[in-house]
């Protein structure tokens, strides 16, 4: 398991679940009538995930740091302002929110564990290892921040 830690591009996992999505609510029994309020949920999803995301990345430029995920070693600075005093992982929940969004829409009671597990596999293989990394980099300060501002929400 510790190959896997910061291996594959956030991103990449983001589409790979998504695929699964499908794959599961094509694939096994599980449908629920959603009356139409499945597109809400994803219209909902993406917006609430391109708001986190955006608004993550764009915090980042200001700051004049790496938005390399398979590279946080680089980071020059501990972004805590605007965003990130809510959440030390916008852009991940961003990408979680348009994951649910896309498995409610999906209409299969099956989608929705799979579209967790992303923040589950995120936790464990990205969020983590970028922690340790940013312990070790930054020492103190990133701890306060760490205890001061929450993983997810």
């Amino acid at each position: 398991m510790e190959n896997l830690k910061l291996r594959f591009p956030p991103v990449a996992v983001f589409f790979s679940f998504a695929i699964i999505i499908w794959m599961v609510a094509t694939l096994l029994p599980g449908d629920i009538n959603l009356h139409g309020a499945g597109t809400a949920f994803l219209v909902i999803g993406i917006g609430a995930g391109s708001y986190f995301g955006v608004t993550g990345l764009s915090e980042f430029r200001r700051a004049r740091t790496t938005t390399s995920p398979t590279h946080p070693e680089n980071a020059s600075a501990i972004v805590s302002d605007g965003i990130y005093s809510k959440t030390r992982n916008p852009m991940y929940l961003g990408l979680q929110f348009i994951l649910l969004g896309w498995a409610i829409f999906q209409g299969n009671l099956f989608a929705i564990p799979v579209a967790l597990g992303f923040a589950v596999y995120i936790t464990l293989f990205q969020i983590k290892p970028e922690e340790d990394l940013l312990e070790e980099n930054f020492g103190q300060e990133y701890l306060a921040y760490k205890a001061r501002v929450r993983r997810w929400m």
